[in-house]
């Protein structure tokens, strides 16, 4: 065994990896969770961007990834029924599970039954409905501006490569390129949301999204 003292360099090093461990041992572990979500690409992208950050902060406490994400390309109508058999195959120690999913062109019966379905679930988990209307896109949009008008997917896809210069649906690292504006699409999007009567359908509901509650929830263990 080497008798060379510790240098100091080292010894700031050991006392930095400590003091996070510390800092994470007195913090509120997030919650195993589940995030499925109907698209493939843009919206478990976005989450997954997020998500990495968490799971590598928690790994070692929580022995293994926190927070799942799984694209499903599943429509609105099957989601709720598909997630609650998938938990128990992918993550049957899931707390929470969170449906990402957007109106798009589904019936809007589809879209508001599988909201009202979450809603009024009672199971041992607690299940989420984040949805878009029209789509996940306007989340993305609202990083830039406000909005207060029906706009399609094409639209929000138009404006977004106008605003970033290039924007492609398989992008990998979507949350971290816009993270800086992450506070201002909050807002945004939260006032959008109570812009609308309490009682107000989801499809009846558009331009609006729900996106911002699961990225508040997620922020919280980010560091």
């Amino acid at each position: 065994m080497s008798n060379k003292p510790i240098k100091k360099s080292d010894v700031k090093k050991l006392n930095t990896v400590f003091e996070r461990k510390l800092r994470i041992q007195n913090s509120i572990l997030p919650p195993y969770t589940f995030i499925l979500s109907e698209g493939t690409k843009t919206e478990p992208n976005y989450v997954k961007d997020m998500v990495g950050k968490i799971n590598k902060k928690y790994y070692n406490f929580c022995q293994g990834d926190v927070i799942i994400v799984e694209g499903t390309a599943r429509n609105t109508k099957t989601l709720l029924e598909y997630a609650r058999e998938r938990v128990e195959v992918v993550m049957p120690r899931a707390e929470n599970v969170w449906l990402l999913y957007d109106k798009d062109d589904f019936p809007k019966d589809n879209f508001d039954n599988t909201f009202f379905s979450v809603k009024d679930r009672i199971d041992k988990r607690h299940y989420r409905a984040i949805w878009s209307n029209e789509s996940f896109e306007l989340w993305l949009l609202l990083h830039f501006q406000d909005l207060d008008t029906r706009i399609p997917r094409k639209q929000c896809v138009k404006l977004l490569k106008e605003h970033l210069g290039n924007y492609e649906k398989n992008m990998p690292n979507i949350y971290s390129l816009l993270s800086h504006n992450t506070d201002v699409a909050l807002r945004r999007a939260r006032e959008l949301f109570l812009s609308y009567e309490k009682d107000t359908p989801p499809s009846k509901m558009c331009p609006c999204t729900m996106v911002f509650e699961l990225v508040e929830e997620l922020r919280k263990y980010i560091s």
